[in-house]
């Protein structure tokens, strides 16, 4: 145990129960919170497929807020019992790495940006926080693949997305993403990329983010998200 946790008990982001360390969830709160899904095609339009693991509400809901926007920067550990199930959902493991059927082995992860108002105002994007660590575990299975890729720079958009409709939000992110300068001419022919972020909600900011990445002329575009209502 450490010095924090002996300090500061772990509890249930959901339920406040004791848990062995900061990060993990109760038994019954996790299975309540995991559901594996995937958006149905109907609602995507540019992405291949967008896999969710989890309801967005509860303990989940309170543990993305606070690190979007109470700067509780340690509570993104809560994310990893969810990413371990999705390994598990893929067969990503050490002794296991499938490319078959509906399972994608993805050459580049590509996180959602936040704009420079927001991480200079909060210091850091929170979806980097919540999946990197999962993705250089990953990397350290197969080398050659799931490579963190952070080419993706977004504008200052003029307002917060949770504050609009369905049809404001596209309205308000169309041509906020660009490639970095740095990443121009990189080389994602025939790759399978997946872009990663915390929540889907209307799917207008992966939308967005796959129209840029599209003209690169990848293989497969597809997206994971922790979390989401109802569809």
């Amino acid at each position: 145990m450490s010095l924090l946790d002996f300090l500061f008990p772990p509890v249930c982001p959901h339920c406040g129960a004791p848990v062995a360390t900061q990060g993990d969830w109760c038994k019954t709160c996790f299975t309540d919170l995991l559901h594996i899904r995937h958006v149905p095609h109907k609602f995507l339009h540019h992405v291949d497929d967008v896999c969710v693991l989890a309801e967005y509400r509860g303990g989940l809901k309170s543990m993305i807020y606070d690190v979007k926007f109470n700067e509780k920067k340690e509570q993104s550990k809560g994310a990893a019992p969810f990413l371990a199930s999705y390994n598990f959902y893929m067969k990503y493991n050490k002794f296991n790495i499938v490319s078959h059927n509906c399972k994608t082995v993805y050459d580049y992860i590509v996180p959602v940006p936040s704009s420079t108002k927001k991480i200079n105002k909060r210091g850091y994007n929170q979806v980097d926080l919540f999946f990197r660590h999962w993705v250089q575990s990953l990397q350290n299975i197969d080398h050659n693949h799931f490579i963190w890729l952070d080419c993706i720079y977004k504008f200052d958009t003029s307002n917060d997305m949770w504050a609009l409709t369905n049809k404001e939000r596209h309205q308000n992110i169309d041509d906020a993403f660009v490639v970095k300068a740095e990443y121009k001419h990189m080389e994602l022919a025939d790759k399978n990329i997946l872009i990663v972020d915390d929540i889907y909600t209307t799917g207008a900011t992966i939308e967005a983010v796959t129209k840029v990445l599209r003209s690169y002329k990848p293989l497969k575009i597809d997206a994971l998200t922790l979390a989401s209502g109802s569809f």
